[in-house]
């Protein structure tokens, strides 16, 4: 099966993580070219059609409510649910894949580890996942219900390792690991950074060509060790979040990123709901294609929103304001 469901192997990952010590192939993707349309604003449904591994439906329970007064907040659509529990009887613990339909004719295809937030259903990030497969990415979102700490990155590095090499399965030798990029929403986001923290030999101990290149993390809960973060990492906030305000990733992780290149961007107007919306009113799910596009594929016209002395993101009109840190300023444009 596509999906790893954790009953069969988390368990026995997580235990074994804890005893570890301390040049791709290009996705098959048209060229990154937005025109004079603001990159927030840049969510073209790409050339492949997309499959996953788990059917959503409305939302029913906890989620029901969620979907109830978002549009409070200025979300258009409603969000859908998977059937894992609590949203149905399933398993509460998993990985599910997006991925493009034609994956079989592709050429080796890059990674996006997305994490859902605290006691958020997989399927309500579904709209962002099938934007970022239809450009030609895998996009695993590994669940189970907290959704918050270490044990979400490294399943998400077990099922896509076990799915690159098992021969029954649609993505079996497809994935260029090399080329992962982490990223999720709220405590998913702080599980994110955390996820890019863990030192690439632990993530090697499970595949030998796992890398993490970068990560996104996303109104992102600021407990997380940013501190330790060797990747180049770009935190989104909201200017309308009052659940995590982005004075908090700002200051308590985006400031704190030393090591690494680090930029931040405050979404004006985004509400801490606003990554469950449809892709075309989230605009952060523009954003993180231009920033995944310039992380696996060098695109130059990605890069100019965030390299050179006038790179591009400050200039979009929705955001409130971008920053970035000195090696962020060093980067090669």
């Amino acid at each position: 099966m596509l999906r790893f469901s954790v009953r069969h192997g988390l368990v026995a990952v997580l235990a074994a993580a804890a005893t570890l010590a301390g040049a791709g192939i290009s996705a098959s993707a048209e060229p990154y070219d937005p025109g004079t349309v603001p990159v927030s604003q840049y969510v073209p449904t790409g050339p492949h059609e997309t499959a996953s591994t788990a059917a959503t439906y409305p939302c029913d329970s906890l989620y029901a409510v969620y979907n109830a007064f978002t549009p409070l907040f200025g979300n258009h659509s409603a969000m859908p649910c998977t059937r894992a529990f609590p949203a149905g009887l399933e398993s509460p613990v998993g990985v599910n894949f997006y991925y493009p339909k034609d994956i079989a004719s592709m050429s080796k295809v890059p990674a996006v580890v997305w994490i859902p937030g605290f006691t958020n259903n997989p399927g309500n990030y579904d709209a962002t996942a099938r934007l970022w497969a239809s450009h030609g990415f895998v996009v695993a979102i590994p669940y189970d219900f907290v959704n918050s700490l270490y044990e979400m990155p490294i399943a998400a590095a077990t099922a896509l390792s076990r799915a690159n090499h098992d021969p029954g399965n649609v993505l079996h030798d497809k994935l260029d690991l090399s080329r992962t990029v982490i990223g999720g929403h709220s405590g998913g986001g702080g599980a994110a950074i955390d996820g890019a923290s863990i030192p690439p030999n632990v993530y090697q101990q499970i595949d030998p060509e796992y890398r993490i290149i970068g990560a996104v993390p996303t109104e992102s809960s600021p407990y997380s060790t940013s501190f330790l973060v060797n990747v180049p990492t770009l935190y989104l906030t909201g200017s309308a979040d009052f659940i995590v305000p982005d004075f908090l990733p700002r200051w308590t992780e985006f400031e704190l990123n030393r090591n690494a290149p680090a930029f931040i961007a405050c979404v004006r107007g985004a509400s801490h709901f606003t990554p469950w919306d449809d892709a075309a009113h989230n605009p952060m799910a523009g954003i993180t294609l231009a920033w995944l596009r310039y992380l696996v594929d060098g695109d130059k016209t990605a890069a100019s929103y965030f390299t050179g002395a006038g790179w591009k993101l400050r200039g979009d009109p929705v955001v409130q304001y971008a920053l970035r840190n000195e090696a962020a300023d060093k980067l090669p444009a």
